[in-house]
């Protein structure tokens, strides 16, 4: 398969604090990505190098077959390369379909917003439940499905999550997980991150594990999910014995 995304030993930090050291990782057509590994090593860094909200020190990223080094963060958008970031970040005094209409405006695609608007409603009933309601009252589940649909709503060919999960109800979690699958059945390519590993491992196709900065692992996501298997997948190397 042809590689969307390319990214070659890339380095990043902030000030003196090194974060990223020397990452390699590839996503190609039509894949999904799961990015594993303890908090604070680095895989949001990566992904708002992605993006460009950071600037790499070092190292190149390809996407589509482009250098993203002379882009901004609305260029890759315009592109096609959506990021949704940790936390949903929506805009309290929009009614749910006014900020889904935004995204389709903001991102290049304000004529075809009438039929990006049905598939989001497609993928995500509840908004579509919810379109007159003011983002700011909608529940923590409901709000990542916003957050979710205004990507869908931008045309992705690349879907980046991080996080999509975090601080939900086990209940509220396995909801969105099945809106993330359908959210992969509409879009060629997604990276995923989250806490959550067997979500993450359930909906991607492969896996890169990342620690101290740099990809320590990677392999197949249908592989072994015995305790040991999940815990170095983790850690990034053995599982610690216990008892």
């Amino acid at each position: 398969m042809t590689d969307l995304l390319n990214v070659d030993t890339v380095t990043a930090g902030y000030g003196q604090a090194k974060v990223l050291r020397g990452i390699s990782l590839r996503v190609a057509q039509g894949e999904a990505i799961g990015l594993l590994g303890p908090n604070g090593h680095g895989k949001t860094t990566l992904l708002r190098c992605l993006s460009r909200l950071h600037r790499p020190e070092s190292g190149t990223i390809t996407f589509a077959g482009r250098d993203t080094a002379n882009n901004s963060p609305r260029d890759l958008v315009r592109r096609g390369l959506i990021h949704v970031p940790q936390g949903s970040r929506l805009f309290p005094q929009l009614s749910v379909e006014e900020a889904l209409r935004l995204s389709a405006a903001s991102s290049g695609h304000s004529r075809s917003w009438r039929e990006s608007l049905e598939r989001v409603y497609s993928v995500f009933p509840r908004l579509k439940e919810r379109r007159g309601q003011l983002t700011g009252t909608l529940s923590g589940g409901e709000r990542q499905m916003a957050s979710l649909g205004m990507g869908l709503m931008a045309q992705p060919t690349l879907l980046i999550l991080d996080e999509p999960t975090l601080g939900l109800s086990p209940k509220v979690k396995h909801e969105l997980s099945e809106c993330i699958a359908r959210v992969r059945a509409e879009v060629s390519s997604i990276i995923l991150v989250d806490g959550d590993m067997e979500l993450v491992l359930d909906l991607t196709d492969r896996y890169y594990v990342v620690l101290h900065g740099d990809i320590v692992q990677s392999g197949a996501s249908d592989a072994d999910r015995s305790r040991e298997a999940m815990m170095s997948l983790f850690l990034g190397g053995a599982a610690d014995e216990q008892p």
